[in-house]
């Protein structure tokens, strides 16, 4: 009743805060929501008795609806139409990361009121900085405002360094460009707007039933999760983890196929895969749970479509009101979702039917609506009206002149694309300096000592989470027998029983012939007093430590998600070291891998582990990152791919080292210290590195990348030919690059321009699989039956033959051939596994390490090929993105492997499929064998289209010839 009195909060809000964005405007009503959802959330935590406590929730739903809505407009109202899919896509994966946040700070905070403190104390903050936002002036200009919104787009304008065309916008200019929408504006505008005319009508009643079933299914989904037999925690994880790929998918699916047609299909996938679920048997609790986690992405992905969908299809004077009863049918859905799991107890097969069918009934429903791909947005109800009468014009007048329509337009962009090609600039200056000296020699030498360690980190959970055979800890009166300890456990634990144990001594399993006695029910209670464990192979692990046993098992995958998690969030490192420089993140790096590493020995309680663990994953990433980016940016052409092999190798040795290590030190305490402490070697050592030259030039430091390069030369033994540079030197060998610095560069960058943002979808692909199958095998040694120790050896001995193999195609072959030959090499071998009985254990482990092997090898050329294709103005931005798809990966990476507890093809399957399909996807990208690193958005544009005209050219006509 409670969540269906919060949910009734939710849509009033829709229906009256939609309403008011539409008449007093986007900020103020978002302003206003916030206030309110801060202060009922925290009077909430207050309540004195349960009446209070639903009166606040239901004002704070009002409040979330209100700032939901306002949030969708602004984004959507601010940004071009090619990012509107990605832009959405990104509030979208926001809203993912809450939820596996919230799984986190419930596990912190048990008691309910401090916790719905902690999640209502943040929106004050989000109240002061609000200020700060910018109104829509698309809504300035529609509602009679124009002076206010000149002023906007100026602010606007001076925040994107184009402070000159910002001042030439006027009033008069504005109501120019904007003369049809002014013309079309009625004194005011209402709900019956949406159902006055027969387009918009079509799109209301279509949208309302999409609302309405999305929202059905997905709370009925994501409102129980304590029926899925697993740790709550654990579940809450899973049902945000799956968000990611979900949103990933629908996102390059909303950009390249159309709104309607990833809309229709994600509803069809998520109703039959929840409509599946009544023929499963209760007993597989975990295909069941696995079809609703699949169903669940499945909602999460329509959510995020229809969203950007809806304010694509409503004009500008209702798109909040529209955007509003959207949302109002579903809190509708919401509200009735939990009403009819309530049929469960009688009709078990009913909600799981009701559930599935509604999204394809909405599927049907979204059939019928209007395609929105590359189109304007609306602003007036007439232009819809006319929208499907006319064929698009590829002429969106979201680029507005800054002129009056007789003068000259303005250019869009301040740089022109340069011509196509690489440029040989800053190459042919490393050869002057020395080309691969006794400079670049130390300094990959010095970088890769650091990636020696990282196994250490990123694979230790195999040994100091390693579980070990246990059994409850008896009673304290059963020490008081005399027995000898086998004899006790025989009489206090059932045979094979891990997790239970008996209420009262069986004294007659000590017979040889004995019977249970007459009425014995042989009853059997939890572990109340913990456990105890064979310590013969580990001394001491977390498991051990803190019992993450029976109901807690799978708080040790949690354990591992979150250190994922925190190379996933380590890609901020990336955007950092873009601004900052690679050298002063990553001595940061250091810093940070050896702190919070220590502090993980020192771990007082499993939460606090967690912590550090996750922030020691965050400094995995920056060194990462950034060991790869100042190697190649110092490297000749030629030398590239061998440099980044040979730092392969080196995480490689460094798996054998990890098995060495912990042979040597079975406590996990002393364990993590040893690998931790080195860090802080690495980072004393660091302030001798050289800063990229490369990234120094691009930020306008010219004079430090010349001090930087004549140190390289003496180094080189060439200290004559550095004497010889001077900035006039620099600046003429690189004075294209110099000026397309001049250009602020952001993530934005990285899908702006046609090429890049190619390569950025398929590169993401890759990345997420790769990490996903390799830590899916990698960080389950325990399974293959052998010496833990052996298993980490030869999963390490692989590398070197893949790796050598990869060298050479990469070399001679090319990169796009050895990533898609790779991948789906990887995935086959992994997918033959399913066909290989369970008792060849041995033939399952060797498909198992080939496997290994060759996403070993397609790690090695991902890593290379990822800095080969971006530019240097937002190559470690693009290294962030690819790491932040690598993590999430490796994140969901263990949680697949908990389906294979009841269903243990499922697993291989999805860890086989994943590379085969990115093999196919690599092929999309371009080859960069013998080509100079790019240093210009303009310069990769470019060299892709020359491709193109050189591929043009070389075309036979198959026509016979005419005779003469």
């Amino acid at each position: 009743m409670a969540q269906s009195i919060y949910m009734a909060g939710v849509l009033v809000g829709a229906l009256v805060l939609g309403g008011l964005s539409d008449r007093f405007g986007r900020k103020a009503m978002l302003m206003w929501s916030y206030l309110q959802l801060g202060v009922m959330g925290t009077c909430t935590a207050f309540a004195p008795n349960y009446a209070s406590y639903c009166v606040f929730r239901f004002a704070g739903g009002m409040a979330l609806s209100g700032f939901g809505l306002s949030i969708a407009c602004l984004v959507v109202e601010w940004i071009p139409t090619p990012y509107r899919a990605i832009t959405v896509a990104i509030t979208g994966f926001a809203y993912t990361l809450g939820q596996i946040i919230l799984a986190g700070v419930a596990y912190a905070v048990p008691h309910w009121r401090w916790l719905q403190l902690s999640v209502s104390l943040p929106f004050f903050v989000f109240l002061l900085y609000s200020w700060w936002l910018a109104e829509s002036a698309r809504w300035l200009v529609l509602s009679g405002k124009a002076e206010r919104a000149v002023k906007v787009l100026q602010r606007v304008a001076t925040f994107n360094n184009r402070k000159e065309e910002g001042e030439k916008i006027t009033v008069e200019m504005l109501k120019s460009n904007m003369k049809e929408e002014l013309a079309a504006l009625k004194s005011s505008y209402t709900v019956s707007d949406l159902v006055r005319t027969p387009v918009i009508r079509h799109i209301f009643f279509c949208l309302s039933i999409v609302w309405f079933s999305i929202s059905f299914s997905y709370y009925g989904l994501a409102m129980d999760l304590q029926n899925f037999g697993v740790s709550i925690y654990l579940i809450q994880v899973i049902f945000g983890a799956v968000d990611f790929p979900a949103k990933v998918v629908v996102t390059v699916s909303l950009s390249y196929v159309g709104r309607r047609l990833s809309l229709v299909v994600a509803l069809f996938l998520a109703g039959l895969v929840i409509v599946a679920n009544i023929f499963v048997p209760t007993e597989l609790q975990t295909v069941r749970t696995a079809l609703a986690v699949i169903g669940k992405g499945c909602l999460s992905a329509s959510f995020n479509c229809v969203f950007l969908y809806t304010t694509e299809l409503y004009p500008t004077p209702i798109r909040q009101t529209g955007l509003g009863f959207g949302s109002t049918m579903a809190r509708v859905g919401g509200i009735v979702a939990p009403l009819v799991k309530m049929m469960d107890e009688y009709y078990p097969f009913l909600p799981p039917a009701v559930y599935g069918v509604a999204p394809v009934v909405a599927a049907v429903a979204a059939a019928f609506l209007p395609e929105t791909l590359n189109a304007p947005l609306p602003d007036t109800i007439e232009e819809v009206e006319n929208r499907p009468k006319r064929k698009p014009t590829g002429d969106p007048k979201e680029k507005i002149a800054l002129q009056p329509q007789d003068g000259p337009p303005l250019k869009e962009c301040g740089v022109s694309p340069g011509p196509g090609g690489g440029t040989m600039a800053f190459a042919s200056l490393l050869e002057h300096v020395g080309g691969m000296g006794r400079f670049q020699v130390l300094s990959v030498l010095l970088l890769s000592l650091p990636v020696l360690m990282m196994a250490s980190h990123n694979l230790l959970q195999n040994f100091t989470a390693a579980t070990s055979d246990h059994w409850c800890r008896l009673r304290p009166e059963a020490n008081a027998t005399g027995l000898d300890p086998e004899a006790l456990l025989r009489v206090w634990v059932p045979r094979g029983e891990r997790c239970r144990r008996f209420v009262t001594p069986q004294w007659w399993l000590l017979e040889a012939n004995g019977s249970a006695p007459n009425g014995s029910g042989l009853e059997t209670e939890p572990c109340g007093d913990g456990w105890s464990y064979d310590r013969s192979v580990f001394t001491s692990t977390i498991i051990t430590e803190w019992d993450l046993v029976c109901s807690s098992r799978g708080l040790k995958q949690l354990a591992q998600s979150l250190y994922m998690a925190g190379v996933l969030v380590g890609g901020v490192f990336g955007g950092l070291s873009d601004r900052f420089g690679r050298r002063s993140v990553l001595t940061w790096c250091y810093l940070q891998m050896a702190a919070m590493g220590t502090c993980s020995s020192f771990a007082p309680t499993f939460t606090v582990y967690c912590l550090f663990r996750f922030l020691t994953g965050m400094a995995f990433s920056g060194v990462v990152l950034n060991s790869v980016s100042l190697s190649l940016e110092w490297m000749p052409t030629h030398m590239r791919a061998l440099v980044g092999t040979f730092m392969g190798y080196c995480y490689t040795a460094g798996q054998f080292l990890l098995a060495g290590i912990a042979f040597a030190v079975p406590d996990w305490r002393q364990l993590q210290l040893v690998v931790s402490l080195p860090f802080f070697g690495f980072f004393l050592y660091s302030w001798w590195l050289t800063e990229s030259a490369r990234w120094l030039v691009m930020v306008g430091r010219s004079h430090q990348a010349l001090r930087e390069l004549q140190k390289v030369a003496r180094i080189n033994g060439k200290k004559e030919e550095g004497d010889k540079l001077d900035i006039e030197t620099l600046r003429s060998h690189m004075e294209k690059e110099m000026t397309s610095s001049r250009t602020r560069h952001t993530m934005v960058d990285l899908v702006r321009t046609p090429v890049l943002r190619r390569i950025s979808f398929c590169l993401c692909f890759v990345w997420f699989s790769t990490s996903f199958a390799y830590y899916g095998l990698a960080m389950d040694l325990q399974n293959f039956e052998f010496d833990i120790y052996i298993i980490q050896l030869i999963f390490g001995a692989v590398d070197f033959p893949a790796k050598l193999m990869s060298i050479l195609t990469i070399t001679y072959v090319g990169r796009r051939f050895t990533q898609a030959f790779a991948l789906i090499l990887a995935g086959l071998a992994i997918l033959a596994n399913i066909l290989v009985p369970q008792d060849l254990r041995t033939l399952r482990t060797a498909l198992a390490v080939f496997g290994k092997g060759c996403l070993a090898a397609s790690f090695n050329c991902v890593f290379l090929y990822t800095g080969e294709l971006y530019p240097t103005v937002i190559r470690q931005t693009g290294m962030g993105l690819a790491n932040t798809m690598s993590r999430l990966g490796s994140i969901m990476a263990p949680l697949v492997k908990m389906a294979g507890e009841l269903f243990p093809v499922l697993p291989f399957i999805i860890y086989g499929a994943a590379p085969v399909v990115s093999g196919l996807v690599a092929t999309f990208l371009p080859e960069t064998r013998n080509m100079a690193l790019p240093e210009t958005v303009e310069e990769v544009e470019g060299r892709s289209r020359s491709q193109k005209d050189e591929a043009q050219h070389l075309q036979v006509p198959l026509r016979p010839t005419q005779p003469h």
